[in-house]
């Protein structure tokens, strides 16, 4: 699925674990142990999920992705661990709508 962020075009991908581990240039160490939930890939505009996860855990997954795709698209890529809890609850308020909109468009 296709979306847009601060007029970016982003796509959501299903990919096999692997793809994450030949990604991180580890597919020689991939095992059962380990895994990724998905990623967020800002040089190419994908979302990356786990094909294998249960809907509610790969919903989940992407919320999460989302977040880091907003936080990406809007606030740059700043040092955002001196920012306060008033800082967090304006991002997630801000984020909400969007974020949702989403993922309940994803799992239609």
């Amino acid at each position: 699925m296709e979306f847009e962020m601060n007029n970016r075009k982003w796509t959501i991908k299903e990919v096999p674990q692997s793809t994450f581990w030949e990604d991180s240039g580890e597919l020689d160490k991939m095992n059962n142990e380990e895994c990724y939930f998905g990623r967020t890939k800002y040089k190419l505009n994908e979302i990356w999920i786990d094909k294998d996860l249960p809907k509610d855990l790969k919903k989940k997954t992407l919320y999460h992705e989302l977040l880091h795709c907003y936080k990406g698209c809007f606030i740059c890529f700043y040092d955002l661990n001196n920012f306060d809890e008033d800082f967090w609850c304006e991002l997630s308020s801000n984020s909400h709508d969007i974020i949702h909109k989403i993922v309940e468009d994803y799992f239609k």
